[in-house]
């Protein structure tokens, strides 16, 4: 007999998933962040890629404060010696690292989140939180489906089955499944698609802020490209991070800027060509699909390690996140619709759902949330996400997936494809950073 599911008709309340600051904090100037997270970031990666060596990872949600210098990790079962020595190395540098007791990885949660998704019944948009020992399904009212242009998804019958299914995965790890229905629905942030063979006018296509327009031969993240989808039309968003995977340079972008495939043509503003997307089939079509693709320009193109903030005003990419990026760390982002803007908080994972008109496809994302009206616009997909810049440049956190809408063009709310996800998948795949 089946624990009746936990399930709660309501509008989730955005921001819930951030960690709150302690009531006393230390004084900490804005100009102090960026700093401060990079040390932070490297305390995370070092555990993280610790956990990541050994046979089964244990570690969980990671949720740290810039401003208080705490980090708290979860970890399932007991605390090596070898990562609390790292812990008590980083107090000793004044950060503040304490661990969460959990009965269930994040890696197992994961799983069944994964495993849920692909057992749907139903091709509509949806997502699955990944929080301590609990997943979070998060199902869009049918107003909210039909606002997004997404199927609805009946709590009943089949879907039920499915749900309860992942509620007996998880109780066998000690974990809880929860069920809301929302007035959001995840939306990828791709742009109106252009008519093939249609006059190319930049104000019908999306009100621009930022974002470079007609490179050819030397190229740079944060550049507005448009990719030709399978009806032949071209679907507007912006370029990432640039990159070589061996000898071949290449931009980093979503997956679903590439229409999910790869092998499709890219070309920029003018409609001079830079590239064809590819690697969607190593990064998106596998076991543990995520959002990410690359753009592979001809050999003899030029890629420097930077992203646009503007027409010509750049940033320059220092180093790589080569693990999940924590939650409650500040984070900035390019796009050619929002422009640059440094209001946006990383959240909790997600594994998402959109809708497509081929049916749904789901990757593993995280949830960021902005300060400000909009975290992402459509348009802004496969944009940078970067760590707030100290002087020397700024880490490359992810890029732009989604929003949290409800079929405007922008939301307060958005989903990233982190980076570290490029390493687990494709060798030879590497991001071109400052030495």
């Amino acid at each position: 007999m089946r624990r009746p599911l936990i399930l709660a008709v309501i509008t989730l309340a955005l921001g819930t998933a951030f960690i709150a600051a302690p009531p006393a904090t230390p004084a900490v100037s804005a100009d102090d962040i960026p700093a401060i997270q990079e040390s932070h970031y490297a305390v995370i990666d070092q555990i993280a890629s610790w956990d990541a060596r050994t046979p089964h990872s244990r570690i969980g949600t990671i949720e740290g404060d810039p401003v208080a210098g705490t980090i708290e990790i979860g970890w399932a079962g007991d605390v090596p010696s070898e990562v609390r020595a790292m812990a008590r190395d980083a107090h000793s540098r004044g950060i503040s690292v304490s661990f969460v007791e959990q009965e269930s990885s994040g890696a197992e949660l994961l799983e069944i989140a994964y495993d849920m998704a692909a057992a749907m019944p139903v091709d509509g948009a949806f997502a699955i939180g990944i929080g301590q020992d609990e997943l979070s399904i998060e199902v869009p009212t049918e107003a909210a489906a039909q606002a997004a242009g997404s199927a609805p998804i009946p709590l009943e019958g089949d879907v039920l089955d499915v749900i309860g299914d992942a509620e007996d995965a998880a109780a066998q790890l000690g974990a809880t499944v929860s069920v809301a229905q929302t007035d959001t629905a995840p939306i990828n942030a791709a742009a109106t698609p252009l008519i093939a063979g249609a006059a190319i006018d930049p104000a019908a296509l999306a009100p621009i802020s930022t974002a470079r327009t007609n490179d050819v031969s030397v190229l740079s993240g944060g550049m507005r490209v448009q990719t030709q989808f399978r009806n032949g039309a071209f679907v507007s968003c912006t370029s990432g991070f640039t990159g070589f995977h061996g000898h071949q340079p290449v931009i980093v972008t979503a997956a679903h800027c590439s229409d999910y495939a790869d092998d499709r043509a890219v070309r920029n503003q003018a409609g001079a060509s830079i590239g064809r997307s590819d690697l969607v089939a190593e990064l998106n079509d596998g076991a543990l699909p995520f959002d990410l693709a690359v753009i592979a320009a001809p050999y003899d193109t030029r890629t420097l390690p930077r992203i646009y903030t503007g027409d010509t005003s750049t940033v320059n990419i220092t180093s790589t996140q080569i693990t999940w990026p924590p939650a409650g760390y500040q984070l900035c982002s390019s796009g050619q619709v929002t422009g640059w803007k440094c209001d946006i908080t990383a959240g909790t994972a997600y594994v998402t759902c959109y809708g497509t008109p081929r049916g749904s496809e789901c990757m593993h994302v995280q949830r960021v949330m902005a300060s400000g009206p909009s975290a992402f616009c459509l348009g802004d997909s496969g944009g940078p996400i970067v760590s707030r810049p100290t002087a020397a440049g700024a880490r490359a956190v992810g890029v732009v997936s989604g929003i949290r809408g409800t079929g405007s063009n922008c939301a307060q709310e958005g989903l990233m494809a982190p980076i570290s996800q490029l390493g687990t998948v494709v060798y030879g795949l590497q991001l071109h950073t400052l030495p």
